[in-house]
């Protein structure tokens, strides 16, 4: 299954966008800025990361490039609310690669079907039809068959998807980072917030997403987590013009307070 033509991208712009992808890549400073858990945090042990039911201990690291088997080169994933739906998507092709249940290894009391799209109903159904990995390591494996450590990994807010896989990946980009820092970075200052999936792709893209009653689609969020990096790599402009925007709306920088030098009397040297 591949995205729909008018989102297809030419086989021979793939070599050049994909070089324009590794400048955009994250460095490990900013990830730890924006809640991105480094594998040392192993030593936490038996404490679960945010949002999830991993342990600290359960963490992996991508697997280490071989050379010999080859692997996709940039992937945008999504995992829905409770790690009950991974999809994930080449981003240069638009192959779907992964569209799938997840059944959750713990009791969850409540599936936040409003933003999952998932019921209790609906999880057992995939589940009796052979239709759901069983469980998050299941996810994180079936994720390594098409990455490997130097897989470019692409989402939106993505350290909680890689918390729920209990994944730790070096080589990151994230369009809610990078959609931050096009407004922040000009004035430099910190990311006072981020925007939504939402919201960049009615912004960026004119299109509504994450709409009606279903909850959300975490094939269509990866996707269209796609759209807009693609958008923004290929047309710096929109992003320009979309950033300048909402800085003119932001609050001036606080001044700095003024110090005073200590007054001293004149007879001391």
């Amino acid at each position: 299954m591949s995205a729909d033509d008018s989102n297809l991208i030419p086989t021979d712009e793939h070599e050049q966008l994909f070089s324009q992808l590794l400048e955009r890549v994250h460095t490990e400073e900013v990830l730890k800025k924006q809640h991105y858990i480094p594998i040392t945090a192993r030593g936490y042990g038996t404490r679960c990361v945010p949002g999830g039911v991993v342990q600290y201990r359960e963490l992996v690291e991508s697997p280490t490039a071989n050379g010999r088997t080859a692997k996709r080169k940039v992937l945008a994933l999504d995992c829905e609310m409770v790690g009950v739906r991974q999809a994930v998507v080449d981003l240069l092709t638009g192959d779907v690669l992964i569209n799938k249940f997840v059944h959750p290894t713990n009791t969850v009391r409540n599936w936040c079907t409003r933003s999952s799209g998932i019921t209790c109903a609906s999880m057992k159904a995939a589940v009796k039809d052979n239709l759901a990995l069983p469980g998050w390591k299941a996810a994180r494996e079936m994720l390594f068959q098409h990455m490997d450590s130097n897989t470019i990994l692409v989402g939106h807010a993505l350290y909680n998807d890689l918390n729920v896989l209990g994944v730790v990946h070096p080589i990151i980009i994230d369009t809610a980072i990078l959609t931050a820092d096009a407004v922040y970075a000009p004035l430099e200052r910190p990311f006072r917030r981020t925007w939504s999936l939402k919201t960049l792709a009615n912004d960026l893209l004119g299109l509504k997403i994450q709409a009606g009653k279903c909850g959300h689609s975490a094939l269509e969020d990866a996707m269209t987590t796609r759209q807009i990096l693609v958008r923004c790599i290929k047309s710096p402009l929109i992003l320009e013009a979309w950033a300048n925007d909402l800085r003119g709306k932001e609050p001036p920088k606080p001044k700095e307070p003024v110090k005073e030098e200590p007054e001293t009397d004149s007879w001391v040297d």
